[in-house]
């Protein structure tokens, strides 16, 4: 049988070059994120500490750093947040350092017409100040997994629809994540030769997660209406005094004391 002349030619089709720089880099900051949220509860740091003993600590070096006039009292609080951060992994210094520069240059920006002008020292504090708040959350993040942050507030009697909301939220970031990510994977994997339209395919992509999100919020109140949810939010299992509670409160009095002898207040 003699075949067609068409059949016995080579097949050399090279699909035309175009970037896809707009899937990849989606692709990147949803792992990004998805990576970011998986590693918290896989730290160990709150062995030693707990979540509402690092909220109160947090809470009091934000109302000292915010209060300070005197730039020695931030140059202390500034020594500990090295050390804090020397403490940390490797792979959670660099994002918490990274965002806490950007923070301090983005309030230099801000204030550096008045600085211009001569508005008085204590306005150059403000981008130290900015480092040190935005670096203290930050570690937060870093060291506190959303479960145990969670399970914190409700101990200080943080309104339940708020606790709910932020819980909830959390937890559709991760499903709804994954959901993109798939969905970006497919995308790259069925990109072949140049698209015209990129619009339309970024457009299916948020479509389909509108779609499933609205389909997911819809199957959970369903199943909250059916297991009889009555808008209590209660709080998780007693947490026990640690040991690294009496470190951060002698830190927290030591602060305390810095700052009512620098501040000129004793």
């Amino acid at each position: 049988m003699k075949l067609p002349p068409w059949v016995t030619q080579e097949e050399n089709y090279q699909p035309n070059r175009d970037r896809d720089y707009f899937i990849s880099r989606s692709l990147l900051r949803v792992m990004t994120v998805l990576l970011a949220i998986r590693q918290q509860a896989e730290h160990s740091a709150l062995r030693h500490i707990s979540a509402c003993s690092a909220l109160c600590f947090l809470f009091f070096w934000l109302l000292f750093c915010v209060t300070a006039h005197t730039s020695a009292f931030l140059l202390c609080e500034l020594a500990l947040t090295l050390v804090l951060l020397c403490l940390l992994p490797g792979r959670l210094v660099w994002p918490a350092v990274q965002a806490s520069l950007a923070a301090a240059c983005f309030s230099l920006l801000l204030i550096l017409p008045a600085a211009l002008i001569g508005s008085g020292p204590l306005v150059l504090l403000l981008p130290l100040k900015t480092f040190l708040s935005v670096a203290a959350l930050s570690i937060l993040r870093a060291i506190l997994p959303w479960n145990e942050l969670t399970s914190a507030l409700r101990r200080f009697h943080v309104p339940q629809t708020v606790i709910f909301l932020l819980d909830t939220t959390l937890r559709y970031i991760i499903l709804l994540g994954e959901i993109a990510r798939d969905m970006l994977i497919a995308l790259k994997l069925r990109s072949i030769g140049k698209n015209q339209h990129k619009q339309r395919a970024a457009g299916g992509v948020l479509g389909t997660m509108f779609l499933r999100s609205k389909e997911m919020s819809e199957t959970m109140y369903e199943a909250m209406i059916c297991r009889g949810f009555t808008g209590e939010y209660l709080p998780g299992r007693e947490q026990s005094f640690r040991p690294g509670d009496s470190l951060l409160l002698l830190l927290i009095l030591l602060y305390l004391y810095l700052f009512l002898r620098l501040e000129a207040i004793l």
